[in-house]
């Protein structure tokens, strides 16, 4: 469903969570990881090496899927679609 209200978020996280296979094991670069983002919103993503900023930009773009949480743009849920579907969307 597209957005429209009141409520509307262009992007939302919620409880994202993004777990790699390491050497020494799992390693969980995102961990509970919510964020609103308004239409008209700009924001930049900061921290030091290892902070997991290119993990959280690439589940937001879905080039990697979530392990957990869902990412919603326009009140859709793209966590949800099959790949031709998200190239599509």
């Amino acid at each position: 469903p597209a957005c429209g209200g009141p409520l509307c978020f262009m992007i939302e996280l919620r409880g994202i969570t993004q777990t790699y296979q390491g050497s020494q094991g799992p390693v969980e670069a995102l961990k509970g990881i919510d964020l609103t983002i308004q239409p008209g919103e700009v924001f930049g993503i900061i921290g030091k090496s290892g902070a997991g900023k290119s993990s959280l930009v690439r589940v937001i773009n879905l080039l990697n899927r979530p392990t957990r949480g869902e990412v919603i743009v326009a009140g859709r849920d793209l966590t949800l679609l099959s790949d031709a579907d998200l190239r599509a969307a």
